[in-house]
């Protein structure tokens, strides 16, 4: 099914769970920075962008975090493992940027609680600070 062949209602449903995601993120975080479709602050030891899809509905968490290694190979064979046991999303290194970064992305089904956004981003940060913690030691 295309999104044009949705319903009204189920577009609509879509849009009202991305607004109250987006509503709740607000609310919740000291958000730094945001455009029409993401927020952006800090969160623990990372830089924190939360992005938002009303189409499907998604909510997509970005962690990223400074990082020159010293030997790119290795880190690109370790993230590479790290990824091949991750359930929660993806991590990369971005050379050019210097930059760490980890990806989740989440369905929003239903409406979202506060202490529902904070356990998934919780998880999300420890994934990334447990990968993050790899990568420096190997430098």
């Amino acid at each position: 099914m295309q999104y044009t062949q949705l319903t009204s209602r189920e577009k609509s449903k879509r849009k009202s769970l991305t607004e109250q995601a987006k509503k709740l993120v607000r609310q919740t975080l000291p958000i730094e920075d945001r455009d029409e479709t993401s927020y952006t602050c800090h969160y623990k030891q990372f830089y924190l962008n939360v992005s938002f899809s009303t189409l499907h509905p998604l909510m997509v968490f970005y962690l990223a975090q400074t990082h020159t290694p010293k030997n790119v190979s290795k880190v690109h064979t370790l993230l590479n493992d790290i990824n091949l046991k991750s359930v929660l999303g993806s991590h990369s290194l971005n050379e050019h940027l210097g930059c760490y970064s980890f990806r989740a992305t989440h369905w929003l089904e239903t409406e979202l609680s506060e202490t529902r956004f904070l356990e998934i981003l919780d998880r999300c940060s420890e994934e990334a600070m447990r990968a993050y913690g790899r990568l420096i030691i190997i430098n």
